[in-house]
């Protein structure tokens, strides 16, 4: 398994100063936003994304996956017409942006709508818009991947099961976050050996401690269902960028590091 963290993980520096950071601490890749402000990003335009490349390949900093955290203000079960076009255009966007960078999955936080609406109507209208969205992913050759966040329709494996089903498409997967489940009273254990190869990519933190192993989340038993189920491809770092990123991002490199040589 290869190893990354989010770049919020690292307190969000200029990307110059991100790549270069991750890379002295030995990352394997970053994860990247698609923010509510995206037509004002590097991720926008091609020169943006040009100079984005260059950083990756000269810091050998793989940028495996995007993460549309702008959806937490245009939710795909939005039932004002303007925030769901919102949604549309960045989930899209996100897309070609990802295919240009070469990242292979793109996270779909599962929000919710802006009016309260019921669990089953979230559901049917996040089906619908994978359904709409997946023949985008597939021609561009990237994975749409909805996470376990807490809100919306997708708190438990279950639920995530069921928008992938529903989706009905190889390039539909899911974002599994062990923290979050661990946060929503889930065994992350159970839920990763139910999901099976449903999981495209998986985020990795602690609950009730900072850094990785001072927490309430079974990290060790949840990467060993992940080596169960065959999983191989990219945990990603969602933890707290405390007072001290580098030193925080170090220290949970290499406990994690340390958890699956124990595996081996």
């Amino acid at each position: 398994m290869k190893i990354g963290i989010r770049r919020g993980s690292m307190g969000n520096p200029e990307m110059d100063q991100l790549f270069a950071q991750v890379a002295e601490i030995g990352f394997d890749g970053v994860e990247l936003e698609v923010a509510a402000d995206y037509e004002e990003t590097m991720l926008s335009s091609d020169e943006g994304r040009a100079q984005l490349k260059q950083l990756s390949a000269d810091s050998g900093v793989a940028i495996p996956s995007l993460c549309v955290g702008a959806l937490w203000q245009s939710s795909p079960a939005a039932t004002d017409e303007s925030l769901l076009e919102r949604s549309r255009f960045l989930i899209e966007a996100g897309i070609a942006a990802a295919a240009d960078l070469g990242a292979a999955w793109m996270l779909v936080p599962i929000a919710p709508s802006e009016e309260e609406i019921s669990h089953e109507e979230c559901t049917e209208r996040w089906i619908r818009e994978m359904k709409r969205v997946a023949p985008v992913a597939e021609q561009a050759d990237v994975i749409l991947c909805p996470e376990n966040v807490g809100r919306g329709c997708g708190k438990s494996a279950e639920e995530l099961k069921t928008l992938a089903d529903g989706a009905a498409s190889s390039h539909i997967k899911t974002y599994y976050d062990i923290g979050n489940a661990t946060a929503f009273e889930n065994d992350p254990v159970e839920e990763i050996k139910f999901l099976g190869d449903l999981i495209g990519e998986v985020h990795v933190k602690d609950r009730e401690g900072d850094l990785l192993g001072d927490g309430i989340v079974d990290i060790r038993g949840s990467l060993a269902a992940l080596k169960e189920i065959g999983y191989d491809d990219w945990l990603v770092l969602e933890t707290p960028a405390t007072d001290d990123p580098m030193a925080a991002g170090e220290y949970n490199l290499e406990y994690l590091q340390g958890v699956l040589a124990d595996l081996q």
